[in-house]
């Protein structure tokens, strides 16, 4: 038992050492990235890695809802403060 709640807490340190958005906050970058409205609850499964020598800019993934199916994209996001911005184009993952 105590093997195991050492276990979630190292997992849970190594989950939250690299930010990533909430779905509000991805919602946020990406209608002004397009300027076309994005529902919050539309995005699920958000994930992000740092880049190795680019401060503050992450490569991040996230499936989106389009019509009745899920689709996987990814992008590059900077952070600063509590906004997040689009760096480049998102693309689907294939």
């Amino acid at each position: 038992m105590k093997r195991a709640g050492i276990a979630l807490v190292l997992l849970a340190g190594a989950c939250t050492a690299t930010p990533t958005p909430d779905r509000d906050n991805l919602a946020a970058a990406l209608q002004r990235y397009s300027g076309m409205p994005v529902a919050p609850l539309a995005l699920v499964h958000i994930g992000c890695q740092a880049i190795s020598g680019e401060a503050n800019v992450f490569a991040c993934r996230w499936r989106q809802l389009e019509g009745r199916y899920w689709h996987g994209w990814q992008s590059r996001l900077s952070h600063a403060g509590e906004n997040w911005q689009i760096v480049g184009e998102p693309s689907r993952r294939p």
